[in-house]
């Protein structure tokens, strides 16, 4: 069993949506409230983009995922992808640990906006010495 992800654990998300609601709203208002500094987006530790805005990750013009979740990318296109691609956005979802690619990613995109989504919930369990 994956702890930071997995079937199971996507399943308790879905069910789960309605008690994030307010969360997923307070983050989607801060959010849009910022204005996003670059076109590009690496949304590191995507998941499923649980608790992303379509709407915020449509201010960008390319938005690239990384998860270790090998369920994650098709979920994250299965709930954004469709709405995505109509506002022009291009998506690319990545698996694999974003974490130890991290300095290549930012010398390969250097202009790009860098977003941590739940990336300490899951190091404590692919790393639990750190």
């Amino acid at each position: 069993m994956n702890l930071t992800g997995g079937l199971h654990w996507h399943v308790r998300a879905w069910r789960a949506q309605s008690r994030w609601a307010q969360t997923r709203a307070d983050i989607e208002n801060w959010l849009l409230a910022h204005p996003a500094p670059t076109d590009h987006l690496m949304l590191i530790g995507a998941s499923a983009g649980w608790m992303m805005s379509t709407p915020w990750l449509s201010r960008f013009k390319t938005v690239q995922t990384w998860d270790i979740d090998p369920l994650a990318a098709p979920l994250f296109r299965w709930r954004h992808g469709k709405a995505l691609k109509a506002q022009g956005v291009r998506l690319t979802c990545h698996t694999g640990d974003a974490l130890t690619q991290l300095p290549n990613l930012l010398s390969e995109h250097p202009q790009a906006t860098v977003f941590f989504d739940n990336v300490l919930g899951q190091i404590r369990f692919q790393n639990p010495r750190t």
